[in-house]
């Protein structure tokens, strides 16, 4: 998510060949998840298909299924962006058959996607069931639907509505850290004819002296009760500086401004 797709491919290679080791086709299929979640985050798309489509296989031996299941979703958004949906639609019909079996909104809400991006019956109609039912869904797939159904308006030529969801998403991915997914969503805003508020660098300038000392602990890890310690001042006020901070800076959370950049914070507050 994060997009370090070599540590990423490296740790779920290794799972992988634990899994087969020992006989986990849990562990197995998970690290076959992760690696073609990875080729989808790097915009791989048809890589991602091949990987995914071989996990969610009915006739394939060793595959565990609920994990088959649980892929689905990435399987339909990778054969989508990659022009071939039709090789989707067996394995949605049988993810409709496992969410029907156990009904949640966040399950209707990821078959709801599903239906949208293989054109499966009026897809605004479908890509609006998702969004009523998306807050069942963690963060990261919320911002996902928000995205390619940002996108599809955009492609609909109705930019005003696309840049709606587009936004949505765009904050999302950015508290979340998830980079890949971030620049993706600001290139499609830009495809609208808005551009996207980056966060630059230089605004660390902004910061008074005191901000920018606590920006740094936050980002050394640090929590609020920890840093109001070592500064002596109350958590409340900790609470409130870090507030001024991610105004200036153009952030939300704590993880953007650890991926602001150690290095930055330090030669911000050495000069």
């Amino acid at each position: 998510m994060w997009g370090h797709d070599g540590d990423a491919r490296a740790h779920a290679e290794q799972a992988l060949t634990i899994g087969r080791q020992s006989g986990s086709s849990l562990l197995a299929n998970s690290a076959e998840l992760t690696l073609g979640f990875v080729e989808l985050t790097a915009g791989r798309t048809d890589e991602a298909v091949d990987r995914l489509l071989s996990l969610t296989a009915a006739d394939r031996p060793g595959v565990h299924p609920i994990i088959a299941m649980v892929a689905v979703p990435a399987l339909v958004e990778a054969a989508a962006r990659a022009g071939r949906a039709g090789e989707a639609i067996e394995a949605v019909s049988r993810y409709r058959a496992w969410t029907e079996q156990a009904p949640s909104d966040g399950g209707e809400a990821l078959l709801a996607r599903c239906r949208a991006l293989l054109a499966e019956g009026p897809t605004e109609e479908a890509f609006d069931e998702a969004i009523q039912r998306a807050p069942a869904l963690p963060p990261f797939q919320r911002a996902r639907t928000e995205l390619l159904f940002g996108e599809w308006l955009r492609r609909e030529r109705r930019r005003q509505e696309a840049r709606a969801h587009l936004r949505v998403a765009l904050e999302s991915f950015r508290s979340l850290g998830a980079t890949p997914w971030e620049r993706r969503t600001e290139a499609e805003l830009r495809a609208t004819g808005e551009t996207a508020r980056t966060r630059d660098p230089s605004m660390l300038d902004e910061l008074t002296p005191q901000e920018l000392e606590i920006a740094g602990l936050v980002a050394d890890g640090l929590t609020n009760q920890e840093i109001a310690g070592r500064l002596y001042l109350s958590p409340r006020t900790i609470g409130y500086h870090l507030r001024k901070v991610f105004s200036k800076l153009g952030i939300t959370s704590r993880t953007e401004l650890v991926r602001l950049g150690l290095r930055q914070l330090d030669a911000a507050r050495s000069n």
